[in-house]
């Protein structure tokens, strides 16, 4: 629960509210609007309205469902619903590395008794601040659980290795977002070669081996599982991102191998996966050489 109080220093008229955020709802309640000189009579019209504090995102986020009803103490009508679609979580996802602010801002038009009623409109602003922990346990109820969807703990999410990795693919997903799949994968997979100097003579990234030099203090049975989860994952980007079909040609050119969006999503968020385990591998144990930046 957070308490806020948003003040318009001309009029001072403050606005003043609680803010709680539910498993599927996050609401302001105990919303009141005073003035401290008694002049306050009548709200005619009321309008809230929310921003990131990430200069990156430079609009409004959700929609806060007002209502004049909160200041005649009718039962029915206590709280304004703060409305998030997919687009807004995606867009803060994208962004966010822990906690979030917002900047609340409210704009109404009120009646105060100063020389005569007279209309008056106002204006105040408020940054309030939600817990990665609540937020994440927010969004995991419609499905964004993670900046890819991805069904997994919250631990996970803020783990450095995740946002790491997140940041380390961040050019695949501009490839992606234009349409350009293969380039996506391409960047996927120099991502991952990123992580060791692969010479020619070794196999590069395709080879088990090479990965397992790399696995030391494993058992072998999980190194090799490892090894077969990079090697394969390579492969795949290499075969489909990078290489043509070696056996069809388009107007005497050989063909990209096919591929369309949904399997290129797929494998961007497989190789979020991927890179996260590179990340955490080279943390915990210090046997991968340090990625490129």
């Amino acid at each position: 629960m957070h308490s806020n109080h948003l003040n318009n220093n001309n009029s001072r008229i403050k606005l003043g509210f609680d803010l709680r955020i539910y498993e599927d709802t996050i609401q302001f309640v105990n919303i009141s609007l005073t003035d401290q000189f008694s002049r306050l009579q009548d709200v005619f019209d009321i309008q809230v309205s929310a921003k990131s504090s990430y200069s990156a995102i430079k609009k409004t986020v959700g929609q806060i469902l007002t209502s004049l009803w909160v200041f005649n103490q009718n039962p029915s009508h206590y709280s304004w619903d703060w409305v998030f679609d997919s687009n807004d979580i995606s867009t803060l996802e994208r962004v966010r590395n822990g906690d979030l602010e917002f900047d609340i801002e409210v704009k109404a038009i009120v009646e105060i008794s100063e020389n005569g009623n007279k209309m008056v409109p106002i204006i105040g602003r408020e940054r309030v601040r939600f817990s990665g922990t609540d937020w994440i346990s927010f969004i995991k109820h419609f499905g964004y659980s993670t900046k890819y969807g991805l069904s997994l703990p919250p631990s996970l999410l803020d783990d450095k290795s995740w946002l790491q990795a997140f940041e380390f693919l961040n050019d695949a997903r501009k490839h992606m977002q234009r349409g350009k799949t293969y380039d996506a994968l391409r960047q996927c997979l120099s991502t991952i070669e990123s992580y060791m100097d692969f010479g020619k003579e070794r196999g590069g990234p395709y080879s088990d081996k090479v990965w397992e030099e790399l696995l030391l203090d494993i058992t072998p049975q999980k190194k090799a599982g490892i090894a077969g989860l990079l090697a394969g994952v390579s492969t795949y980007l290499n075969k489909v991102g990078h290489h043509r079909n070696s056996k069809l040609k388009e107007n005497g050119n050989l063909a990209t191998v096919p591929l369309d969006q949904y399997e290129a999503e797929l494998m961007l968020g497989i190789s979020q996966l991927v890179v996260t385990y590179l990340e955490r591998l080279k943390a915990d144990r210090g046997t991968l050489s340090e990625n490129s930046d």
